[in-house]
């Protein structure tokens, strides 16, 4: 398992799914609100954009800015 960081722009929008349903947020920001709010958030994912993160990945997020290489 990797703990590296994964870089997100946190005003996006992010559609937010667990097993009380799916529910869209205008930023992810917002949505990492509710995420952090959920009792289970092994069975929660992220969908941003054309990506789903699981929650494994959804802890690694970071939302400053991205290292140059």
């Amino acid at each position: 398992m990797t703990t590296d960081k994964i870089h997100v722009d946190a005003s996006q929008p992010a559609t937010l799914r667990n097993l009380g349903g799916t529910f869209a947020y205008l930023t992810l920001r917002e949505a990492m609100i509710a995420w952090d709010k959920l009792p289970d958030k092994g069975a929660a994912t992220i969908h941003i954009g054309s990506r789903t993160y699981t929650a494994n990945e959804i802890a690694r997020f970071n939302y400053g800015l991205k290292p140059r290489n």
